[in-house]
């Protein structure tokens, strides 16, 4: 017998979205000389200390975003973790992976080297358990917008 959700479950997940997918997203900061093989990781973190310091249990679903310089910011993936992990999550993908994740450093190392800028948004779901169909709702309804959301 198939089990339906509370009615109310998908305008929640789209008011979400709304609050994430945002216009004016955080930036994050790269040094000028930074590229592919030239990946300053203490650099990188002492130019986000302030932004990565904001993340302590600040939210739960986060997107990643990038442009041109000059032109508008693009969402390009969106993810989830608890929020006392959030901070170590987008360290994992924007400074330095561990080797047992799967993060996006590879693609923002090469949009980097691309000359591209990038940054974040982040909201708090509560219910905390709530933040992986938040997180699935969003992509499935945006796969389009979000190419490097390639799992599911």
């Amino acid at each position: 017998m198939p089990m339906i959700g509370p009615e109310g479950l998908d305008e929640f997940a789209d008011e979400c979205a709304s609050a994430l997918i945002v216009d004016s997203p955080t930036k994050f900061f790269y040094p000028d000389d930074c590229n592919f093989t030239n990946w300053p990781i203490d650099e990188i973190k002492q130019l986000n200390d302030e932004t990565l310091k904001s993340l302590r249990g600040a939210g739960n679903v986060y997107a990643i975003y990038t442009r041109r310089v000059g032109e508008s910011w693009s969402a390009v993936y969106v993810g989830q973790r608890k929020s006392t992990g959030l901070r170590e999550r987008i360290t994992q993908h924007l400074i330095n992976k561990d080797v047992r994740t799967g993060s996006m450093l590879e693609a923002v190392k090469t949009a980097i080297s691309d000359g591209r800028e990038m940054a974040i948004s982040f909201i708090q779901v509560q219910p905390e358990s709530l933040r992986l169909y938040v997180e699935e709702t969003i992509i499935s309804k945006n796969k389009a917008q979000l190419p490097w959301n390639t799992h599911g």
